[in-house]
């Protein structure tokens, strides 16, 4: 984020008379929104079994929201005697998180790929 902080071009907005936020908005932010784009969606696969987790002990949100994990903690008496019940809530927290990793992955990688200010403020 140094790199980006101190690059010639946003110097050379700030003399030309440009305010901090139109600097902002024109030259950093499209500079770092994939890089927060690609940060984001990994943590929305983390925050999905994040909150799957906490619903299935009891922590999450009323009963009256259906959320995932309070499905798998409604199942809990019957999963020794019938097993597969559980497999249609996990199977869908599984493959969400997997979705979204891969996806924040995959722009993590394209970023890198093509190069700029951005992808080294990541590494």
């Amino acid at each position: 984020m140094a790199r980006i902080r101190t690059a010639e071009y946003l110097e050379a907005a700030r003399v030309s008379g440009a305010g901090r936020t139109l600097v902002a908005v024109r030259q950093v932010l499209p500079v770092v929104a994939p890089v927060i784009l690609a940060y984001a969606s990994s943590l929305i696969g983390l925050s999905v079994v994040y909150a799957a987790g906490l619903s299935f002990l009891g922590l999450g949100v009323p009963p009256p929201t259906a959320e995932w994990g309070a499905m798998l903690d409604d199942l809990r008496p019957s999963l020794l005697t019938h097993p597969g019940v559980a497999v249609l809530p996990a199977l869908t927290i599984l493959i969400v998180s997997v979705v979204f990793n891969t996806l924040g992955e995959a722009l993590r990688r394209r970023i890198g790929d093509t190069g700029g200010l951005a992808a080294e403020a990541v590494r």
